[in-house]
């Protein structure tokens, strides 16, 4: 058996595995399906005089918050690392330790009371008190945030856990007296510690092991095509 009908004969197979594969619920990704929870500080006081988060009528507003969001970034993951250069033959990199981004920013499509705007506002009140300028406990204004990727269906595909999460600058609004075309956005940037993924089971994508499958088939008809017939006997 030579390699190039080994390729011939596997790459028909392996094309149709990925056609499928796009064509099935498994599809693609896309940019615009996304869902975002958002979940403010869990302890009691901080630097301003109250928890605006235990009020029922302020946290049910949450949610609404949430389905605000216009745009947000998956977060990334950096290995830090350095040269090892006590090794025979070309230097390596070797792992040191592990960054996260600082912040993410979040755009959200304000309502005409500016609720968004006044959520973040008294969620950064948490960290410092008006009147004496003190600051509060770290454990007294960080939340969590979660967000995930939704196939076509709505149904959470892929998700990330922040941990650590404030509110840390709330952007300018630039107001002007010209005719509207747009409604205004809140810009908000989040800083946050570290992120895990929600899927602690998360497996190999489908498509990958129909392709290994595929390939090995393949091998397996070659292989059992070039053998004598004599030896099938035996």
């Amino acid at each position: 058996m030579t390699v190039a009908s080994f390729i011939e004969s596997t790459s028909f197979g392996v094309m149709n595995d990925i056609l499928s594969a796009f064509h099935s619920n498994e599809g693609y990704a896309v940019p615009n399906r996304y869902e975002v929870v958002i979940q403010g500080p869990a302890k009691l006081g901080g630097g301003g005089k109250e928890n605006v988060f235990n009020n029922a009528e302020r946290s049910s507003n949450v949610r609404d918050i949430s389905l605000r969001v216009e745009s947000v970034i998956l977060p990334g993951r950096t290995l830090t690392t350095a040269a090892d250069n006590n090794v025979y033959g070309p230097n390596r990199e070797v792992v040191e330790g592990v960054t996260y981004a600082d912040e993410i920013a979040i755009d959200f499509q304000a309502s005409s009371g500016l609720d968004e705007r006044v959520f973040f506002e008294n969620w950064q009140k948490q960290a410092f008190n008006e009147k004496t300028w003190n600051i509060g406990y770290y454990n007294d204004y960080i939340g969590s945030m979660e967000i995930y990727l939704l196939d076509r269906q709505d149904v959470r595909r892929y998700g990330l856990k922040l941990w650590e999460v404030f509110p840390k600058t709330i952007t300018a609004t630039t107001l002007t007296a010209s005719e509207a075309t747009e409604i205004i956005k809140t810009n908000v940037s989040f800083s946050f510690r570290y992120w895990t993924n929600l899927d602690q089971n998360q497996q190999a994508p489908d498509i990958m092991g129909r392709i290994f499958e595929t390939v090995i088939n393949s091998a397996e008809r070659n292989i059992s095509r070039n053998i004598p017939r004599i030896l099938n006997r035996l």
